[in-house]
């Protein structure tokens, strides 16, 4: 595949109605992703304290601290963008971002495209 410089994220080309499903590293980082946010809850400074541990997180993956939401969002059972549109505006995420975001999981092996040989 060509060099896309729109998005040097891109791992393959992927259809907009394109579904996913998390890999068995994707629900090691899921899980991970929770705790992490879970363990920053609990702290005194808990804003300061959860940017900080998603980056961490992130940074140990290869990842940016957003794309934690995605991952949530395929734990969620929400499998393809049309379903995290909800989300998506609730956090402020455009769909370039998310889009990104869904390109860097799979980068990462962390999500996989859902195949399906029948219409849903």
């Amino acid at each position: 595949m060509a060099f896309d410089w729109r998005n040097p994220e891109r791992v393959v080309p992927w259809k907009p109605r394109q579904r996913f499903h998390l890999s068995a590293l994707g629900h090691a980082a899921a899980e991970s992703y929770q705790s992490t946010v879970l363990a920053a809850q609990r702290s005194a400074s808990q804003r300061t304290e959860l940017d900080r541990a998603k980056q961490a997180w992130a940074d140990g993956l290869k990842l940016r601290p957003m794309d934690g939401i995605m991952l949530d969002e395929l734990v969620a059972g929400r499998t393809c963008l049309a379903e995290m549109k909800e989300t998506l505006a609730a956090c402020g995420l455009t769909l370039r971002e998310a889009r990104g975001a869904l390109d860097r999981l799979r980068a990462a092996q962390l999500i996989e495209p859902l195949e399906t040989s029948e219409r849903s």
